[in-house]
């Protein structure tokens, strides 16, 4: 999942090159993410079997760069902040959004979901202010109605043309609750320091060693096994991914600021729009194409890049 910050932090750098660069490939690489974890649910694997094993893979992936890269680069990176960063991180930002995402993907189409998980940095600028105890301003206020009203749009034509239920609809809507929660407390916890690959292994490791004693406990879990050894390349698809995908998020995170960082948004839902279209053959609609403009619209209000590009016209005028 993308995580999106809501405030600069003193030990970014800000190297737009390399930040576009990697807004883009974190953008395609979620997005794409969300497609190929709705074929492994829909031909019937777990969605809790299906992230156990995706994270636990991917942390073992990263683990072996760890070690080859050698365990010296542990020093420092094992402070009480640091766990609780990893713990804490993975919680909120990963296991609960993505078990939450994968059983709302049963029935949600994969461009709803990508669109849902896109609009978490504007709730994040709610959450932000709320924590800070700070109005927003305006021009984020109008920039959270006008995404929020794109996602009503779609979310009203998917319940019409797919008949998605009360119950996925309410899960797909807890994610990018859980995601904006991560976006604050990473912001304001984030360790001094840290480095990408630290960072990722130890907050997929985290998630791994919390929900081993509920996998050996679920029958679901047993029962899907059969299915997950079946989709093998998927899984192993969906773990390789999944360690790329955090040491580029962790890399941008170092690189750019909130605002920078919320741009991931608009790759994620261009990509998973085209892959439900072209994988699974979901129907782009008048409204859906309505909707994607008016999160676009939103979003960049919301993160003021609207704001910061008049501002840019005003000076050089």
């Amino acid at each position: 999942m993308t995580i999106i910050s809501a405030t600069p932090l003193p030990h970014r750098a800000n190297r737009r090159g390399l930040a576009m660069a990697l807004t883009i490939l974190v953008g395609g690489i979620v997005g794409g993410n969300f497609a190929l974890a709705k074929y492994a649910v829909l031909m019937g694997a777990s969605p809790f079997a299906l992230f156990f094993w995706q994270v636990s893979g991917a942390a073992v992936l990263l683990l072996g760069v760890v070690l080859v890269r050698g365990l010296n680069q542990f020093n420092g990176q094992m402070s009480l902040a640091h766990l609780r960063y990893y713990f804490f991180g993975g919680l909120l930002g990963i296991s609960i959004p993505q078990v939450l995402g994968y059983m709302a993907l049963r029935e949600v189409p994969a461009g709803l979901f990508t669109m849902a998980v896109t609009v978490s940095p504007l709730f994040t600028f709610l959450a932000a202010s709320a924590y800070e105890r700070r109005f927003l301003p305006l021009y984020r206020v109008c920039g959270l109605l006008i995404g929020l009203s794109g996602v009503l749009i779609a979310t009203y034509s998917g319940l019409e043309t797919n008949r998605i239920s009360g119950m996925s609809l309410l899960l797909l809507g807890l994610v990018p609750v859980f995601l904006a929660l991560t976006n604050v407390f990473r912001d304001k916890a984030f360790p001094d320091g840290g480095d990408p690959t630290i960072l990722a292994t130890g907050t997929l490791v985290s998630q791994v060693l919390l929900l081993w004693p509920f996998a050996l406990g679920m029958d679901d879990f047993r029962q899907s096994m059969p299915v997950i050894v079946e989709l093998w390349p998927h899984v192993m698809g969906l773990m390789m991914i999944t360690a790329l995908s955090y040491i580029l998020t962790f890399e941008l995170y170092r690189h750019t600021d909130g605002v920078g960082f919320s741009q991931v948004g608009y790759f994620v839902i261009l990509s998973g729009v085209a892959a439900g279209a072209l994988v699974f053959g979901e129907e782009i609609s008048i409204f859906f194409a309505i909707s994607i403009l008016l999160l676009f619209l939103g979003v960049a209000i919301g993160n003021g890049s609207l704001r910061t590009t008049n501002k840019v016209r005003k000076s050089a005028g």
